[in-house]
């Protein structure tokens, strides 16, 4: 009997360890270096972020994003991170070869790797199906610049002859993402963004994804996500691809939607075909 409970609770703790493995993340060292950025890439925006020695390390958050300087020429400290239901225990090294970005995988990326009776194919169908879904609503929504009334046009024109592309702004492989202005105009308000491709590669816009999120604040590192609203356009203005070495303007129109100085809007530019996707966030203060 008593051979059969020691089995039982080996069994158990086989089973118990092997469950956390799944949701806790391996221990990673992030390499840095003195005049380089580290950009350290979260499944989503981190509620939390705090390093060991904040005097030999700079921590600064964007969105999913976390860029690290070190201080110091030499030196290593510990990096705790909470993002949604996953946790990061990283090390940070000072090194001659830094790594210039770090995506973090979650634990649902790991659960969808070995789910039972699903492919790797199956996965991968099913994410293509929801980019095809999106990309259709996009196309859907784009008119020409024509379909406006003369009197929004009027109010956007001056608008336009103005540009604030590096407030607000994400940089992707010489691919900038930047929004200008977020103008409230009666019942609806509007996007104007631009795209400069500093590369040699034509940049094809495939959809762009907006989202409303409210955030809870408590001191530097600390934040948490209260609620998050995708929201959709009913029109969209712009021309693509945005060839090389060129820029091109966006403009997006939504219906009016209840935000604060709280709120954070998400902005997300996926290519078409490609990796170069930019995310950025605005803080609701800039909509106007």
């Amino acid at each position: 009997m008593k051979r059969v409970n020691r089995k039982l609770f080996f069994l158990f703790g086989i089973l118990f360890f092997s469950a956390a493995a799944l949701t806790a993340q391996p221990k990673q060292t992030v390499r840095v270096t003195p005049g380089f950025a580290t950009v350290i890439v979260c499944p989503v925006a981190p509620e939390l972020v705090t390093v060991g020695n904040l005097d030999a390390f700079s921590i600064q958050t964007a969105g999913n994003y976390i860029l690290v300087k070190p201080l110091m020429t030499r030196g290593t400290t510990n990096m705790f991170i909470k993002a949604g239901s996953d946790s990061y225990n990283l090390l940070l090294q000072i090194a001659d070869n830094p790594d210039l970005e770090v995506r973090l995988s979650s634990s649902q990326d790991l659960l969808e790797q070995i789910e039972p009776g699903k492919s790797n194919s199956e996965i991968d169908g099913q994410k293509d199906k929801n980019e095809t879904a999106l990309k259709k609503a996009s196309v859907s929504r784009r008119q020409p610049l024509t379909s406006l009334n003369r009197k929004a046009v009027s109010a956007l024109s001056s608008l336009f002859k103005t540009q604030n592309r590096y407030t607000y702004s994400v940089n992707n492989s010489k691919v900038i993402f930047a929004i200008d202005h977020i103008k409230q105009i009666r019942d609806k308000f509007f996007v104007i963004a631009t795209i400069v491709n500093n590369s040699n590669i034509p940049y094809d816009v495939g959809y762009v994804r907006f989202s409303l999120i409210d955030y809870t604040r408590s001191y530097v590192f600390w934040k948490k996500k209260l609620k998050e609203t995708e929201i959709e356009p009913t029109n969209e203005f712009y021309n693509t691809p945005v060839n090389a070495h060129s820029s091109g303007r966006l403009l997006f129109i939504f219906d009016k939607h209840g935000f604060s100085e709280n709120s954070t809007f998400n902005v997300k530019c996926n290519e078409e075909s490609g990796r170069r996707d930019l995310i950025l966030e605005v803080p609701g203060a800039m909509i106007k």
